[in-house]
């Protein structure tokens, strides 16, 4: 069996336990959901005393007692463990994630491009987590799961990580991976030409362990914004890079757009991903 996945739940997030559920069973994997109920030590004055620290476990235990029934009402069969711990949500998630083959979160009902870069807890998690970390939109959309997985590339797409995890979630789906590849409007005529050929050349290399999963593959250059977005409107994954920091997120058109606008669930993958 590979690794777990495993979901960071903060309190009722019906649809994010969801997915967690489906990716666990579709990859004979163990589902973990872990709910963090600590606090940071500079918050200690204010949560003094062994009375507060009871109310904050018995409260998260309510919260992984709900989520224990949901599991068991969509999968029964499958093997779940639960976590309660007393640590900080970012240190408790950032060692879970040390040993999660992903790590499945939910958005809070807000632009989940926002709470990457505002969140300390998911933005520090999608920037240095050991494994890709996938946020969930908290409502549920009508594309939720579905069959359809896009891989967005920008420029220097040479990092395998990405290419590894978008095949295997496609194949877990039984459905094609769409690849679309946008350069910036600057990019030199000249580099063009080998920038595609280094994607096709990944592509190849990665898809050979995946022989019936379709790749679709798309280029653009110039105006990129309209084919990633209507892309990622159709799918129910999208597939990214991990930026190597909050500046290069922004210096890069494909990831940016794709985390102010897309709906359905993003994943953010490291570089050195090697598989579950």
């Amino acid at each position: 069996m590979s690794k777990p996945v495993t979901v960071g739940i903060l309190d009722k997030q019906p649809n994010v336990l969801s997915y967690a559920i489906r990716a666990a069973a579709t990859g004979d994997s163990v589902l973990r959901v872990v709910h963090a109920a600590g606090f940071p030590a500079q918050s200690a004055d204010f949560y003094a005393g062994m009375e507060m620290l009871d109310d904050l476990r018995a409260a998260g235990q309510g919260v992984l007692d709900d989520a224990r029934e949901l599991v068991e009402h969509e999968a029964p069969d499958l093997t779940a463990e639960y976590v309660l711990t007393t640590e900080t949500p970012l240190h408790a998630l950032e060692h879970e994630a040390a040993g999660a083959r992903m790590l499945v979160l939910g958005s809070d009902q807000v632009s989940w491009f926002d709470r990457l870069l505002r969140s300390r807890v998911s933005g520090h998690l999608a920037l240095h987590a050991a494994c890709p970390v996938v946020v969930v939109p908290t409502l549920p959309s009508a594309e939720d799961l579905g069959r359809r997985v896009v891989l967005a590339l920008d420029g220097d797409a040479s990092d395998e990580g990405p290419v590894r995890f978008a095949l295997e979630q496609a194949a877990a789906r039984r459905g094609p991976l769409n690849v679309v590849h946008a350069l910036a409007a600057g990019v030199p005529p000249s580099e063009v030409g080998p920038l595609r050929a280094e994607v096709s050349e990944v592509l190849e290399d990665a898809s050979a362990a995946y022989p019936d999963t379709p790749i679709f593959t798309s280029f653009s250059v110039g105006e990129v914004g309209h084919a990633i977005i209507h892309e990622a409107q159709h799918a129910g994954l999208v597939v990214v890079g991990r930026p190597s920091g909050p500046a290069r997120m922004f210096s890069r058109p494909v990831a940016t757009q794709v985390l102010r606008e897309a709906h359905c669930a993003v994943a953010i993958v490291p570089p050195t991903y090697k598989g579950p």
